[in-house]
């Protein structure tokens, strides 16, 4: 039987045109690829990096409340930064999930939950648009520095809401304003040394190079309200990261998301661009010496009222 027009229409408003689905799964394979590249390292090559990703996780799931025997889901859960800490809030009684999209990254922290012998948690392969979890399985749904990077957060945002038991929490983070521009020179410089200019499906657009939905607290709110969420408050925070050196810097660059841009500088351009890089770097330190990066971030919870418009 032929689809009828209205069908169509249907389709489109809930799926997109046939072009921007192609797009959207572009997108989704170059996040899964770039985060497999950096699986084993992920949060955990510098102490500094490690110590951020985890105590921002521990942040997150206080923001959200979580509660001894809460079941909780963590989108992009990548090394677990989020996931441990939920899991240590919700205690023996609880439940915690861990999806990404990411094969390496959910691999990797499947296996370390097998070490660390945690019963009530998992983690596996997964799309935050579509969990594959029944409405009202979980109290919380967290997304710790994910949200901007996904092709349509909408969707991302409608799935949390339907598998949330009605006065359930949503919490994610997401970066704050850049407070010196001139951080983004050191990356910069090395990209000039790519023979073609990042694919379009390269999450390189608005604020700190995610979907503008997420620019301010203001454009936050209203996306979240749009997919029936209400209460929506958001709390931004600083931390002050020291780096080491030079070389710790780059390996950090190397042990991220921005290794799937990286790996498209060639070989034999790879040492100029690590200096050019550095000289960069080096442009930015304090009078002291010291290289100090302050991070802004904004922490963002609401809760499940109504149903989905």
């Amino acid at each position: 039987m032929p689809t009828t027009r209205t069908q169509q229409q249907r389709d489109h408003q809930e799926h997109g045109s046939p072009r921007e689905r192609e797009r959207a799964a572009a997108r989704k394979t170059f996040i899964a690829e770039g985060f497999d590249l950096v699986a084993e390292t992920y949060g955990t090559a510098d102490e500094a990096d490690a110590a951020f990703f985890r105590s921002n996780g521990v942040r997150l799931v206080q923001h959200a409340g979580v509660r001894p025997g809460d079941r909780v889901l963590d989108l992009g859960c990548g090394r677990g930064a989020v996931l441990f800490a939920a899991a240590e809030a919700v205690g023996p009684d609880g439940y915690v999930a861990g999806l990404d999209l990411s094969p390496g990254m959910a691999h990797a922290t499947a296996a370390d939950i097998a070490r660390q012998g945690l019963r009530n948690v998992t983690a596996r392969v997964g799309d935050a648009e579509d969990p594959g979890f029944p409405a009202g399985s979980f109290e919380a749904v967290l997304a710790g520095l994910m949200m901007f990077i996904t092709p349509d957060p909408a969707a991302v945002l409608h799935a949390a809401h339907h598998i949330l038991v009605p006065g359930g929490r949503f919490a994610m983070s997401s970066w704050g304003p850049v407070s010196d521009p001139r951080w983004t020179r050191p990356l910069d410089a090395a990209l000039a040394y790519l023979e073609e200019p990042l694919p379009a499906s390269s999450p390189r657009q608005g604020a700190r190079g995610g979907h503008p939905a997420f620019d301010t607290p203001e454009s936050i709110a209203e996306l979240l309200r749009a997919c029936g969420f209400g209460q929506v408050r958001t709390v931004a925070e600083t931390s002050v990261h020291v780096i080491e050196s030079g070389d710790a810097w780059w390996r950090s660059q190397w042990s991220t998301g921005r290794r799937a841009w990286l790996e498209k500088i060639p070989h034999a351009r790879r040492d100029a661009a690590k200096s050019a890089a550095l000289t960069a770097l080096d442009e930015l330190r304090d009078p002291d010496g010291v290289l100090r990066s302050e991070t802004h971030l904004r922490f963002t919870v609401a809760c499940r009222e109504a149903a989905t418009p």
